[in-house]
């Protein structure tokens, strides 16, 4: 038990902080030197068009606020999901590791798997802990998959898709319209697959997936795969009983997550938009941020690094002053996502202790 915990506690090297941020920051520096040798912009002329005016600071005080909203309504979600079992200082930790772990990882790898270990190192049980886990995709899936065409009942939909019909991607071989429907349709397979699996017929998707991967093509990924498909059957046993409060307490803890995740770069943009945004243009904002979070699922890159910073200059260069979509990508990413790679290992090490007695540091102590 003791090694396969460490094995854990590796994910949380510094190791694993230090190549995201540089990753990122390399392709939005070599981005950045790209677009102002292209436009014959000195640095400074550009860092001048970003004008630090109290309307600025107040709209980045409410980013850092939107920040702190979001955590709290992920904690919430994790409450209700523990049957209250958690207290709030653990449900705190939890989340900050979660958020850690999916920012050292490609998007589609996440923290899930971390997630539940925690969950069971704080006394819940892993039947129930998988299922927070499972519950806690399924809503995240349901609400960035249908927000872009929720959003295009205010706004029309060709505002929200327009710069991805301009944008050439080197890295995906295509246009961006296609990468972001290649995401979105893969994202809605998955979710159908989760809904049958979890609420629908979980013993028939069983009974289906248990026979795919015992196929010899698939027998690299057999035992994770049938570890998966037990997990899910584990889940919707916890599931499929609860009442109808419990979804609409769950689902409102999510919604508040993703409104506070969304409104940080919302805030962004307003702090230096060239004119204030209006409601409508405040809309258009999270229909097209709708957009690049599922963009952000095809990186390969962890925690998207890169590919964020880069969809942001694409698709809300027309918000902000000329030549400094890049540098608010870095702004808006410093906020939302690089807070997370610095807080890790210190919180990681808290929770080591208070859950073990021991530190992190110090792998020959047993823990188990």
């Amino acid at each position: 038990m003791a090694a396969k915990t460490f094995d854990v506690l590796k994910q949380f090297s510094p190791g694993r902080i230090l190549l995201p941020v540089a990753f990122g920051l390399g392709i939005v520096g070599y981005t950045l030197y790209g677009e102002l040798v292209k436009n014959g912009l000195p640095i400074d002329e550009v860092l001048d068009r970003i004008a630090w005016t109290s309307r600025s600071m107040f709209w980045i005080a409410l980013a850092l606020l939107m920040m702190v909203l979001r955590d709290f309504g992920y904690m919430w979600q994790l409450r209700i999901l523990t049957d209250r079992k958690l207290e709030w200082r653990a449900c705190f930790e939890i989340i900050l590791l979660w958020d850690f772990f999916a920012a050292v990882s490609p998007s589609m790898v996440g923290g899930a798997a971390v997630a539940v270990f925690m969950l069971v190192k704080e006394r819940i049980s892993i039947g129930r802990s998988t299922a927070i886990v499972f519950t806690t995709v399924f809503l995240d899936q349901v609400f960035y998959t249908s927000l872009p065409f929720f959003a295009s009942l205010f706004v029309p939909q060709a505002d929200i898709f327009a710069p991805l019909h301009y944008i050439r991607s080197e890295l995906l071989g295509t246009s961006m319209m296609a990468g972001f429907w290649v995401a979105w349709g893969g994202l809605v397979v998955y979710l159908v697959l989760l809904i049958a699996a979890l609420l629908v017929a979980p013993h028939w998707i069983n009974w289906w997936l248990t026979r795919l991967f015992m196929l010899p093509m698939l027998r690299r990924w057999r035992s994770r795969g049938l570890h998966m498909v037990n997990d899910l059957l584990t889940a919707s046993r916890d599931l499929r009983d609860r009442k109808s409060v419990f979804w609409f307490q769950v689902w409102l803890a999510t919604s508040i997550a993703w409104i506070g995740r969304y409104l940080v770069l919302n805030c962004v943009l307003a702090a230096f938009s060239p004119m204030p945004m209006s409601l409508v243009d405040h809309l258009l904002a999270i229909g097209r941020q709708a957009v690049l979070w599922i963009i952000m699922v095809l990186s390969p890159t962890p925690g998207s690094a890169g590919i964020a910073e880069l969809g942001f200059s694409w698709l809300f260069g027309d918000f902000v002053p000329a030549g400094a979509a890049l540098t608010l990508a870095v702004l808006w990413r410093l906020i939302s996502y690089y807070p997370y790679l610095i807080i890790g290992l210190p919180v990681m090490t808290r929770w080591v202790k208070r859950v073990y007695g021991a530190d992190v540091r110090h792998p020959q102590v047993h823990i188990d």
